[in-house]
């Protein structure tokens, strides 16, 4: 076609190829099909990944496809059509794993369908497949996402003593999701639950609390926390720093502000959008010094080659 007719290959004929290799059980000549076709600028569609899919399934390789239903559900696809194809894969008698369920009910919590993300979550009991920790971390986390804490709060109660319960990744979920909502007494509830369970607190698990803290408008509390997650053994990370700094800003701690600004230089973290939008703000308004402006700009990811910190209309 390229060569003798100087015809370049559409979608069409890529699918054709694609498909051809899959049934044939050749699953690395069709990846390297779609790579030809992606360099070649041609996108890949619903019909490309099926067929992929399709094959591993049959093969067994359960992970890969859910991998690709992963990357479907949150960037190339509609989660329409990822539903479509999932249901595909059932009705051809292929028995999706735990995984492959976790995928396509996170796909759903993303685009805010709890409802849906839910009966497939009990389809999937329904089918004999026991939830894992990855499973039940994606459910609590997308209930907490979409403003369902309390829904959260009742899976948890439910799962009781179960050892998923002891997990601090699922306290870190639902002290973040209680944090964000101002709930305070179940933050520190779920926080005191820890030393109960014999669970170590991490970055995540503290970051969460001083969201909660600052949350509140409780920054002494939040600068505490802080400074005893160095003295406990959990360092502190870029996160930490700009969730506190976001805190300082919106209290108008000023002092504490360029205190902060200064150890993220020297630790050459960044600023993430929302925390320099404020100190972008706030410096304009002049409740910061400009001479901070230089620090800041340092602080901002090198990527971000749009921004001008400081720069006005």
């Amino acid at each position: 076609m390229e060569e003798d007719l100087r015809i370049s290959p559409d979608i069409q004929t890529f699918n054709i190829l694609v498909d051809a290799f899959c049934k044939e059980g050749r699953v690395d000549e069709a990846e390297a099909g779609i790579d030809i076709m992606v360099e070649r600028g041609v996108v890949p569609n619903i019909v490309t990944y099926n067929s992929l899919i399709d094959s591993y399934c049959l093969r067994g390789e359960m992970t890969k496809a859910s991998s690709i239903f992963d990357s479907l559900t949150s960037k190339s696809l509609k989660i329409e059509e990822a539903i479509h194809m999932f249901r595909e894969v059932t009705r051809k008698g292929l028995n999706p794993d735990v995984i492959f369920y976790s995928t396509m009910i996170q796909g759903l919590f993303r685009v805010g369908r709890c409802g849906d993300a839910c009966q497939l979550f009990d389809e999937m009991k329904a089918q004999g497949q026991t939830p894992n920790e990855y499973t039940y971390g994606i459910i609590l986390d997308g209930l907490c996402s979409n403003h369902q804490l309390e829904e959260a709060l009742s899976l948890f109660h439910l799962v009781g003593d179960n050892k998923l319960n002891y997990n601090i990744v699922v306290h870190s979920i639902l002290i973040d999701g209680a944090g964000k909502r101002g709930k305070l007494d179940i933050v520190t509830a779920l926080f005191h639950e820890l030393h109960v369970k014999g669970l170590q607190p991490d970055v995540r698990t503290y970051t969460a609390m001083i969201r909660g803290f600052c949350r509140v408008g409780l920054l002494r509390a939040a600068k505490n926390l802080f400074l005893k997650m160095g003295e406990r053994g959990c360092p502190l990370d870029n996160v930490s720093y700009c969730v506190l700094l976001h805190g300082y800003l919106k209290d108008q701690h000023f002092d504490d502000v360029e205190i902060l600004l200064q150890q993220m230089g020297r630790r050459s973290y960044s600023l993430d959008a929302s925390t320099l939008s404020l100190l972008k703000d706030r410096t304009a308004a002049g409740s910061l010094d400009r001479g901070l402006l230089k620090l800041i700009g340092m602080l901002v990811p090198k990527s971000w080659t749009v921004l001008q910190v400081g720069r006005r209309s």
